[in-house]
């Protein structure tokens, strides 16, 4: 395990979860944690699982686990919306839309009722479930290829996606659809597989293979992403962009830091590789999985007490109640008691249901 990136994993989870509830100014951060999820998945793949030469029983190994990975978390998400939802007396099911989004094949709609429909976060796993599919056959046929080639597939795919939002990137309804589109996700996940076969190379360059800590190139990688949050800021035509496209290079560098400052990282690697990070890095995909969850639990048992405190009560991902990131009014404090509640319930599935069942399964 890559410690440093498995502190990441824990920040942009948190900001994902805070932006979802209502902190205002994370929504670049947001972005690029999506893009880092899908690229780390695709870099770490490569390091750990290269599959250039594994047979049919090594492939259905591979696909077996991580489905495992994602379909029970899934369902058990799922489970839990639905019966919330029906104890509220707001469920509505619809069998298409159920079957379709237990099966993981609703981001493949393009249709916002289904991708989004019943726990919203739940294509990010349809889409990842396509790249884990993927992936035998871009070990075997993809990463063998010389890096020049590699080079020009990876500028064609992302010269493809500037089309396609080029095209009516500024309608929201069809730039959403393609946001949550697997073939297009998939570029990000290429991306991190191409990375991780560059950084033998990268680790012989002298300016990294002489450097005794990583301070300065973690400080550099938090320069660039700080610089394309500003850029995106500043100019608001990039939109259309803004939901990977922007995010691609300060992400692989930031992986690409990761692992050649691995055990010689600087104040911000060894912070991030902290117990607290590390124990909310494990975490984070139930952390990511269960935001929905935990905001209803707030909305309907927490809020109501807080309101005789005098503590607003808004709902869940509602931009309209949206407050400064740093501000001190009561209701942008909300955002900040549904957070420990998502780790707490994050923590309690991971313990009770995720570890026990990896370790039944041996995975």
């Amino acid at each position: 395990m890559i410690k440093t990136i498995n502190g990441w994993r824990a920040v942009f989870a948190l900001m994902i979860v805070l932006f979802h509830v209502g902190v205002k100014g994370l929504e670049e951060m947001t972005w690029a944690g999506v893009s880092f999820f899908l690229m780390a998945s695709g870099f770490l793949l490569a390091l750990k699982h290269p599959m250039a030469q594994a047979n049919g029983a090594e492939t259905r190994r591979f696909m077996w686990c991580h489905a495992l990975k994602l379909y029970p978390l899934h369902w058990l998400t799922l489970a839990l919306w639905i019966g919330v939802m029906a104890v509220l007396g707001a469920l509505t099911v619809k069998p298409l839309t159920l079957s379709l989004n237990a099966a993981l094949l609703h981001p493949w709609s393009l249709i916002h009722a289904i991708y989004y429909s019943y726990n919203n976060f739940s294509w990010f796993l349809g889409a990842l479930l396509f790249c884990y599919l993927c992936y035998p056959l871009l070990a075997r046929w993809y990463m063998p290829m010389r890096p020049l080639v590699k080079c020009l597939i990876v500028g064609g795919l992302i010269v493809a996606d500037i089309v396609l939002l080029a095209v009516n990137g500024s309608n929201d309804y069809y730039r959403t659809a393609l946001y949550v589109f697997p073939p297009v996700r998939l570029i990000d996940f290429i991306i991190g597989m191409t990375l991780a076969s560059a950084c033998p190379i990268i680790k012989t360059l002298p300016i990294v293979a002489k450097s005794k800590s990583g301070i300065d190139a973690e400080l550099v990688t938090l320069a660039l992403l700080s610089l394309t949050v500003m850029t995106y800021r500043s100019y608001p035509f990039l939109l259309p962009w803004g939901d990977s496209l922007l995010w691609w290079l300060p992400v692989a560098l930031l992986l690409a830091v990761c692992l050649c400052y691995d055990k010689r990282e600087g104040f911000i690697g060894k912070t991030l590789s902290s117990r607290l990070f590390q124990w909310l890095g494990n975490i984070s995909f139930e952390i990511f999985m269960l935001q929905g969850i935990a905001a209803l639990v707030f909305n309907y048992l927490v809020a109501p007490l807080l309101g005789h405190i005098g503590f607003g009560h808004p709902s869940p991902f509602d931009t309209a109640t949206q407050r400064d990131l740093f501000s001190i009014d009561p209701y942008s404090l909300i955002a900040w008691f549904i957070l420990p509640i998502d780790i707490l319930l994050a923590w309690i599935v991971n313990r009770l249901f995720t570890r026990p069942l990896r370790r039944f399964f041996a995975i």
